[in-house]
């Protein structure tokens, strides 16, 4: 669906050239890189961004990540930027930002639909790059997005992608010009009289006497004495506010009184367009947006400007306590910048290789041991990962797509490391291996794809009801305990279709018995998670059951494995079926967690993922040539021990 916001966004850029800005140049002094101090000022910036106050550092991660496909991002020396460095060019020294490799363009069709010549299939373009074919890249992509999703080819949607990318680094790059600039109001004798005989002045101080300059225009039309000159003098005063601060809009810095019952920030253009519409202009957002001015002014003057970060960050950051929402921002920059997930990714393949080597030499205990403890500490930091972000949201830990990635993968390995600390036999030491791996690789893969804040404000009946929150933790404990248990069958498969520990009827019944309580414990948390979801759904929808497409895939997990495990107690099935059964409900799960968000339909299709469709049928070959393969094993043994009787 086309948001209000994207269409705005490519129509605007028809309008607007970047040409037309005009940014101040930095002196030729000033350093390539900016002071440490002022980084670590400006990252712990509170800004509103997708309906929750976050850090400025967390702003500038995921704008970058949209970009670049990463979170740093080359100066013009080399040097390795920040997030927050970048943005503070971009805001700062634009001429320098426009010149940045920052676009990533996987495809260099793109390019040539420019009329551009490509530097490789895959690369990296700056704003100066592609700023002579930019009227035609915003052409082709108000045409790309005047079709339909499912209508258009590769080439269009990454053509649309950068065309939004663009225009919202002119955002950026336009959001300090209004500080550069002064305005104009000369022949307005009421305006130049309040200023002293001045005929022009800052947003700042025009936005001080905004109660006086909205009463004297009121005046000039209410009053029949009051000439077509003067009107037509305070028209062109407001003309020029707004054409001057019209692109500052990329970043809402600017609190609302504390006792406002509005909870929007504002931007400078919001700020502006509120008070000469009447609307009060406290005392504080005049002083901060004053600060604002003169931190733009003095970028060139490194000392200046870390003075008046440092005034302009507490003059913030006040603004934010006041209101009780500056609270878990300094948390979230140490979140972010532990890189939790990053380090247990690093130590799940640590882990992974240990295990490999132990595979190899299963005598070692060094190797057990060491890559047993290196899994649990991988898993300790996923874990901690997790319980920050629930403290800094203060919500339960599974409420996003992202978020079942990371939960299923701490849940799934845990299980592993207790299966295998309780028989050590080396197969859930693997598998625990194996699943965080690919876990943090999908969570990192997914992260990077979407390229937006992963910590999103969500419905309030979605983020705070009770019976939600649980109901939808529990299922995916279940998730994660089912696709444990897929994951032990393909141990048992492949070792039965390569004829590992040929003989060893104990070996393999082991492995059967972790699979069937993986597949216990899988259904214990379907079944509790399902009704959960059914009491919530009685208090949001009226009703208990209602056959939605989300509510039929947890349906078919719990129906599913209820029929294996009752075929196993009945000896319908034995080790081969329980296992093969294990794989098609991993297939199960998937539908239930991914699937049915392709649909499309029904009042759970709220977490849908552009681009999984692929990976899912990927997902859906393998597991049924995993099950398959089981088949063929199961029937070469019948046969064999037919054929020995």
């Amino acid at each position: 669906m086309i948001t209000t916001r994207t269409a705005t966004l490519l129509a605007l850029a028809g309008v607007f050239l970047a040409g037309a800005l005009a940014p101040a140049q930095a002196p030729d002094s000033a350093p390539a890189l900016w002071d440490k101090e002022v980084q670590d000022l400006f990252a712990s910036l509170p800004v509103q961004d997708g309906g929750r106050v976050k850090p400025l550092d967390t702003y500038a991660a995921f704008k970058l990540l949209k970009f670049r496909g990463r979170r740093n991002c080359p100066d013009l020396e080399g040097n390795r930027l920040t997030p927050v460095a970048w943005l503070m060019d971009c805001i700062f020294r634009p001429e320098r930002a426009e010149r940045y490799k920052m676009f990533r363009v996987d495809n260099d069709e793109v390019i040539i639909a420019l009329g551009l010549v490509p530097t490789k299939k895959r690369d990296y373009y700056a704003y100066a790059d592609l700023l002579p074919a930019r009227e035609k890249l915003m052409l082709l992509g108000r045409q790309c997005m005047a079709k339909e999703q499912r209508d258009r080819t590769v080439t269009e949607k990454e053509l649309l992608a950068l065309a939004l990318n663009v225009r919202e680094f002119e955002e950026l790059t336009a959001y300090g010009v209004f500080a550069r600039q002064r305005i104009n109001f000369a022949g307005n004798g009421a305006v130049e009289a309040m200023f002293g005989g001045a005929s022009e002045a800052r947003l700042s101080d025009l936005l001080r006497h905004a109660p006086e300059l909205v009463a004297a225009f009121a005046k000039v039309r209410r009053e029949s004495t009051g000439s077509e000159e003067e009107a037509r003098q305070f028209t062109a005063l407001l003309r020029e506010i707004d054409g001057k601060t019209g692109d500052a809009t990329a970043l809402a810095l600017f609190p609302p009184p504390a006792a406002s019952e509005s909870a929007e920030w504002l931007t400078p253009a919001e700020l502006a367009a509120a008070a000469l519409s009447g609307a009060p202009v406290m005392a504080n957002q005049a002083v901060l947006l004053a600060s604002f001015e003169e931190l733009v002014e003095s970028a060139g003057n490194p000392a200046e400007f870390n003075r008046l970060a440092r005034e302009f960050h507490g003059a913030l950051t006040t603004l934010a306590r006041s209101r009780g929402e500056y609270g878990k921002v300094p948390l979230e920059v140490t979140y972010y910048r532990l890189q939790l997930f990053h380090y247990s990714l690093i130590l799940y393949i640590l882990g992974f290789l240990m295990v490999s080597f132990l595979w190899m030499r299963p005598g070692s205990r060094a190797l057990a041991s060491g890559s047993f403890y290196t899994l649990a500490l991988s898993t300790l930091l996923l874990c901690v990962g997790i319980t920050l972000r629930c403290i800094i949201r203060e919500r339960p830990p599974v409420t996003t797509l992202y978020e079942t990635i990371l939960f299923v993968t701490a849940v799934a390995v845990a299980t592993a490391l207790f299966m295998e600390w309780v028989n050590r036999q080396g197969v859930a030491l693997s598998m625990a291996a194996v699943l965080g791996v690919v876990g943090m690789f999908l969570a990192n893969k997914y992260e990077a794809r979407e390229g937006a804040d992963t910590m999103v404000s969500m419905a309030a009946v979605l983020d705070t009801n009770f019976w939600l929150a649980t109901h939808v933790t529990t299922i995916t404990v279940g998730y994660a305990a089912g696709l444990l248990a897929g994951g032990l069958a393909h141990v048992f498969v492949i070792g039965k279709l390569f004829g590992l520990r040929r003989g060893d009827s104990a070996y393999y019944r082991s492995m059967t018995r972790m699979v069937y309580g993986s597949l216990c414990f899988s259904l214990f948390f379907s079944v509790l998670g399902t009704v959960l979801g059914g009491i919530w759904a009685n208090e949001s929808w009226g009703r208990f059951w209602g056959w939605d497409p989300k509510e039929n895939g947890a349906l078919m997990i719990v129906l599913w494995q209820l029929a294996v495990l009752h075929a196993r107690q009945d000896g319908i099935i034995r080790d081969y079926g329980v296992n093969i059964a294990a794989i098609i409900g991993g297939v199960i799960i998937a539908f239930s967690w991914f699937g049915v968000n392709m649909l499309g339909v029904g009042l759970h299709s709220y977490g849908f993922a552009d681009g999984i469709f692929l990976a899912l049928a990927i997902f859906y070959g393998v597991e049924t040539l995993a099950a398959l393969l089981g088949c063929l094993a199961w029937f070469r043994d019948r046969n064999t021990e037919t054929a020995a009787a």
